[in-house]
């Protein structure tokens, strides 16, 4: 079996060389022009930070597009003959790549594809895959049984993040000035959640600090796993920039609050992937978890 995801798992390039994935890159483009850029390029993290940097001008305006047939076909011919596990982010969310993808199904019946759909976003995608293999122990299962395994795991995977830009927010058009003005001026972040199975992130509070919002995560995570009865917590963060010193600090509560609890915890962190910028700015961290079930 060989599974495929896109690169809104926000997993590092060589993470995903050390999973043995295939990896389909979302198409990103700046002022209406394709982006140069692949999952594996060389020099990937100091290609991204020019990419934020173009960001940040407020005279640019980066988007995403949804994937094509050809991108599948491609994809999907590189491992014809063998079984393929794709894992996909929200498929509502992106009609296009949902089209895209149901038509190469319909005209291509060459390929053996399994398509899971996590309904989820940003590291709500990439966690979902990982607490699956952590299941496997990171072996080679039948795909059957990886399939099952993410059906059960995905009405427990939430995200949670912080936005510090406003401004990016402004721009593209989902806050107000006034808003991003006072915010900004007031020292405000706006905390970000998407619940089970939605793949629509939504504002749930504010915090003054990275710590801050790491406490509100954290007590937020603490009540989930009491409500579900749960000692199994796989986590993955996602930051730009240097904003790794939150999901650092992120991980030492998660760990404290594991040994406190009996939890088996499981955290990754990874630099985020081009997919995700155009919509979340030049400076966030963000976290999805799955919460391990009987």
């Amino acid at each position: 079996m060989k599974i495929i995801i896109d690169n809104t798992c926000q997993l590092e390039p060589d993470r995903i060389k050390e999973l043995d994935l295939g990896l389909i890159d979302y198409p990103i483009l700046m002022n209406g022009e394709v982006y140069p850029q692949t999952w594996d390029m060389p020099n990937w993290r100091e290609e991204k930070e020019k990419f934020i940097e173009l960001m940040r001008n407020k005279n640019n305006k980066a988007t995403t597009v949804g994937l094509t047939e050809e991108q599948f076909i491609k994809a999907f011919e590189t491992y014809r003959g063998e079984e393929i596990l794709l894992i996909t982010q929200a498929l509502h969310n992106t009609h296009a790549t949902r089209d895209a993808l149901h038509k190469v199904l319909q005209d291509h019946p060459e390929y053996d594809v399994k398509v899971f759909d996590t309904k989820s976003l940003v590291s709500g995608v990439g966690v979902q895959l990982l607490a699956m293999l952590r299941e496997v122990d990171f072996k080679p299962a039948d795909r059957e049984t990886c399939y099952a395994i993410l059906m059960k795991n995905r009405e427990n995977t939430r995200v949670l993040g912080v936005l510090y830009d406003m401004f990016y927010l402004h721009r593209g058009g989902r806050v107000g000035l006034a808003k991003a003005v006072m915010a900004t001026a007031m020292g405000i972040i706006p905390l970000l959640s998407s619940e089970p199975a939605s793949g629509v992130i939504k504002a749930i509070g504010k915090a003054r600090n990275f710590k801050q919002a790491c406490a509100r995560f954290l007590a937020t995570i603490k009540t989930q796993m009491e409500e579900k009865d749960s000692k199994t917590l796989t986590v993955a963060m996602s930051y730009v920039l240097d904003h790794d010193k939150e999901c650092r600090y992120m991980k030492g509560k998660l760990e404290e609050a594991a040994e406190e609890a009996g939890w088996d915890l499981y955290v990754e962190i990874n630099y985020s992937t081009f997919a995700h910028m155009p919509h979340l700015g030049p400076d966030y961290f963000e976290m999805g978890y799955v919460i391990g079930t009987k």
